[in-house]
């Protein structure tokens, strides 16, 4: 598999931070804690970022820059630089096309392409929602409520999924999220760095991802996000120029 398609695996599933002990972790209610991952999320209809990323993986580690584009619902537009711009994305909702830059040469996959290295049925909005950062909420029926160390943990299950949150429980923020399969496979992330964007509340700018490739060995992906701005409109340059070959 080409580097580029690693690395934009990066949509489907964000570095831990050690948490000093404050005395006594506050008592909290499930609803509390439910309703602190509610606040987290953010209805966005513009995203753009900077994100240095690094993948390590049994195969290979590879590292560059990444800037990404998103408007809500419609469209992914990705940069993969290392120096130099080295291949560019744009997802829609019923396909990606992906430019590489150095052999002039492009491929064209419909989206569903995509889960058969992910091994998910996410749609369009759910990549968007993940790269984002945003994440499922638990319905408190559904779900156990416990303490673990500094954490209040989540456990509920989404279709054939089993999610874990592991939130602080002395500020409310969502640190690791672990999603497992039927079949025993975990994907874990962690969120860390969390500032403000403008109005938008909090947001994580450091994130780990751990998940299994499909030979069913585990990759490492680190993103460190900057330049991070939501809801101001971007423009999207895409276009596949005239003498690029297209080898699929």
């Amino acid at each position: 598999m080409r580097p580029i398609l690693l690395l934009f695996i990066i949509i489907i599933l964000g570095s831990c931070k050690t948490t000093k002990r404050l005395g006594p972790m506050p008592e909290r209610t499930m609803e509390e804690v439910i309703s602190a991952l509610k606040s987290r999320n953010i209805d966005f209809q513009w995203f753009s970022a900077k994100a240095s990323t690094s993948m390590d993986s049994p195969d290979e580690s590879i590292s560059g820059t990444l800037h990404v584009r998103m408007k809500s619902d419609s469209i992914i537009w990705v940069t993969v630089k290392k120096l130099v711009e080295v291949a560019r994305i744009l997802a829609e909702k019923e396909k990606y096309t992906v430019l590489y830059r150095f052999v002039s040469e492009y491929e064209v996959w419909p989206l569903k392409h995509l889960k058969s290295y992910v091994h998910t049925d996410a749609e369009f909005y759910d990549i968007q929602q993940l790269l984002f950062g945003n994440v499922i909420i638990p319905e408190g029926a559904n779900s156990e409520f416990l303490k673990d160390s500094i954490y209040y943990v989540i456990k509920t299950n989404s279709d054939d999924l089993m999610l874990t949150y592991h939130i602080n429980g002395y500020n409310l923020e969502l640190e690791k999220m672990e999603i497992s399969d039927k079949m025993g496979r975990t994907a874990t992330a962690h969120y860390s760095d969390y500032r403000p964007v403008g109005t938008h509340g909090q947001f994580s700018f450091q994130r780990v991802y751990r998940f299994p490739n499909p030979s069913g060995e585990y990759a490492t992906i680190t993103m460190d996000l900057s330049d991070v701005e939501i809801d101001i409109p971007k423009e999207i340059n895409f276009s596949i120029p005239s003498h690029y070959e297209r080898i699929n």
